[in-house]
């Protein structure tokens, strides 16, 4: 593994867990893969891991780090509903937040999970370790979530997992933190997943709840599917027998909507089906269904009939209400004030002024410490598979968005 930075702020240690070289202020990763035409003899399925660092004055391309895997694949991050989302946390607790990804050779095998490493400069160079939990064949290949799911302070990582033998169903795996630098784990706990009248095989894939000091995180476990709206559950403590039942929809945000200081989920359901026999899916198409954390406050449905690819949550405005964002066909909308008001905010034009692309949102976080969110979303061909862009756009909800390409990044 190689790093290359450019104006990297040194820091000295946070309890942030986005915060990869200590600085007190947040940071965004996200992948890029290349451009074929400046680097011909670069396969195009390696991609680069980019690190944007937050400041005073927001996110700036200008500070940055890019981390390149020397001939492995760096794994793409799920379907479009959640690509481009790898995760951090401060896994063996120095202060500085961690990046567990997935590597592995081409057409070799499954991708490895491991661990880069951050540090007051930024990922550390060489700074790559492997993942060894107890019983690795136990564990499926799909991303990890990241949470404190026994609320003593270390950050850990959760994953789908399938059972003792083959016959036995499938459920999820929390490896404890702190990890030592070898990328061992504290201690390793197996759970199945129980689920009256859904006899699921197995945990297609998993979410987090945020990560909040002195609160355990919650998890969303959703069934694996083909190409159909699958349901899930959302889990408020790991590992428990108590749990909530989701509808159909292979988007999913949380956040407090309504600002009660409950957790709230969102699901979307773009439509989409598969082609075989029994398919359908009952529930809200191409909606949103909010499901409120205070009982017994009924599930709101949001229909949005071009709605398309991942949800983002964030409070853009302030007023302690997480708002949401998403992809409406062409556009980009925001549903916001405990998501009663709906803003378009796209299109977003590139500099040739082509608007034959799709932007949508990839995440969020207050990266100037302002005390209002901004959202990073990336922009792609209609044409291309993907998304694997070079353009990107940060928008703030008060001040125009801009625009970078990463194409100099990984070059």
């Amino acid at each position: 593994m190689s790093v290359s930075a450019k104006g990297v702020p040194r820091g000295e240690g946070s309890a942030l867990t986005d915060d990869v070289n200590g600085d007190g202020y947040p940071d965004a990763v996200i992948t890029s893969g290349h451009d074929e035409e400046i680097i011909p003899d670069r396969p195009d399925h390696m991609r680069s891991l980019v690190i944007l660092y937050g400041s005073r004055g927001g996110l700036d391309p200008e500070r940055r780090s890019v981390v390149r895997t020397e001939g492995r694949t760096l794994w793409p991050h799920g379907p479009e509903w959640r690509a481009r989302r790898p995760d951090t946390a401060d896994l063996d607790g120095d202060g500085y937040a961690d990046i567990p990804v997935r590597l592995g050779f081409p057409r070799a095998g499954q991708p490895v999970l491991q661990i880069v490493w951050g540090g007051p400069d930024g990922p550390v160079t060489g700074g790559l370790s492997t993942v060894t939990p107890a019983q690795p064949g136990r564990f499926r290949s799909d991303w990890p979530a990241t949470g404190d799911f026994d609320g003593d302070g270390h950050a850990d990582l959760a994953l789908t997992a399938s059972g003792p033998t083959s016959q036995d169903q499938g459920g999820y795996a929390v490896l404890y933190g702190p990890f030592g630098r070898d990328g061992v784990p504290s201690r390793t706990r197996f759970h199945e997943l129980k689920v009256a009248n859904a006899p699921w095989y197995d945990v297609g894939w998993i979410a987090a709840d945020r990560i909040r000091p002195g609160r355990r995180t919650g998890l969303i476990l959703h069934r694996d599917g083909d190409g159909e709206q699958s349901e899930g559950v959302v889990m408020p403590e790991v590992p428990s027998s108590r749990f909530h039942r989701l509808g159909p929809g292979n988007a999913v945000a949380t956040g407090d909507f309504d600002g009660d200081g409950r957790r709230d989920v969102a699901v979307g359901d773009d439509g989409s089906r598969n082609d075989e026999p029994g398919g359908e899916t009952a529930g809200a198409t191409r909606a949103i269904t909010i499901y409120y954390g205070r009982a017994p406050r009924s599930p709101a449905v949001i229909r949005i009939p071009g709605l398309r690819g991942k949800l983002t949550s964030a409070d853009v405005d302030g007023d302690n209400r997480d708002d949401l964002m998403f992809r409406n066909g062409g556009l980009v909308e925001l549903l916001k004030e405990g998501l009663s008001a709906r803003q378009v905010i796209s299109p977003f034009r590139r500099p040739d002024g082509d608007y034959d692309y799709v932007t949508g949102p990839v995440r969020a976080g207050d990266y100037d410490r302002d005390g209002r969110a901004e959202v990073l979303l990336d922009s792609w061909e209609h044409d291309s598979f993907g998304p694997d862009p070079h353009r990107w756009w940060v928008w703030d909800a008060n001040a125009p968005a801009t625009g970078f390409d990463t194409t100099d990044f990984v070059s």
